[in-house]
């Protein structure tokens, strides 16, 4: 994203996320203003379900001045997520004239990188693998098919359960839990 500026005042220059598998996503902004930027905030949402949506906050520090380049790191040692999630992320920015910008949301995976993955799709289902052949992901495609089968007539139960099944799952498969 680059020169992004709303009747704010505020123009964003960039803004971009690296992920750091298993270790930490890394947002970065870039943004200047006529007067000192003062707030620079991350907001984000992880796609998962939740009786709630809920939208976290991460505040990254940075001296206020005009031009502002200031980055914010989501731990995952502290925090984890599991391979592929989806992260919708947003900033806010706040001037000392009080103007205020939001950028538009974006989406990032937290793709493992470190395997050349293939990948089998089959109904709502993609299975990830990055050892073994194609026999090996498809029978293990099609036992989980059953087992979603088997869970449908029951899903009722759960408040959510039907929403789960209906998304598209993404399944990686992992040679060990050392490779993970």
């Amino acid at each position: 994203m680059a020169n992004k500026q709303a009747d704010s005042g505020i123009a964003v220059l960039d803004s971009s996320v690296e992920v750091h598998f298993p270790i930490a996503l890394v947002f970065t902004i870039e943004a200047e203003s006529e007067t000192d930027i003062v707030d620079a905030r991350l907001h984000y949402q992880v796609d998962k379900m939740n009786y709630a949506q809920v939208t976290s906050e991460g505040w990254p520090d940075f001296a206020p001045a005009t031009r502002v380049e200031t980055s914010w790191v989501w731990d995952m040692r502290k925090s984890s997520l599991p391979p592929g999630a989806a992260i919708s992320y947003w900033w806010t920015m706040r001037d000392t004239a009080g103007n205020k910008f939001e950028t538009p949301p974006a989406e990032v995976h937290f793709d493992d990188g470190r395997y050349d993955w293939q990948s089998l799709n089959k109904s709502d289902l993609t299975f990830f693998w990055y050892e073994g052949d194609d026999s090996f992901a498809r029978e293990l495609i099609d036992a989980c098919e059953q087992g979603l089968a088997r869970l449908k007539p029951i899903s009722h139960c759960e408040a959510h359960s039907d929403e789960a099944i209906s998304k598209p799952i993404r399944i990686y498969i992992y040679a060990s839990a050392g490779d993970l």
